[in-house]
């Protein structure tokens, strides 16, 4: 899996390199964005270990309920968040700059 996510790394930053964008703010971004994606793994590994929703004892303790499981909600969220820096670096597949 590092091994996954290093090659999509270095392939947004070959992109940004082609586009002459390869700058500090945006290397920063970049950084960002492999953070999201290690928190997108581990929120997928939860999803398919617990399921999108979960049995769990009520507060009280005397009856089990089923719960939404938020990793759910926060999978979509980091996903339209990884989404957004890609558009804000123009990295796009309108705007992919292919090798020749």
């Amino acid at each position: 899996m590092a091994e996954k996510k290093a090659y999509i790394l270095e392939s947004l930053k070959e992109q940004l390199r082609k586009k002459q964008a390869d700058i500090s703010v945006f290397k920063d971004l970049l950084d960002d964005y492999k953070t999201l994606y290690d928190g997108k793994k581990k929120l997928k590994t939860d999803i398919k270990k617990r399921g999108v929703s979960y049995e769990a004892q009520s507060a009280s303790g005397k009856a089990t309920i089923i719960k939404q499981n938020q990793s759910v909600k926060d999978l979509v969220a980091v996903n339209k968040q990884m989404l957004m820096i890609l558009d804000k670096l123009g990295l796009t597949t309108e705007k992919t700059i292919r090798d020749d």
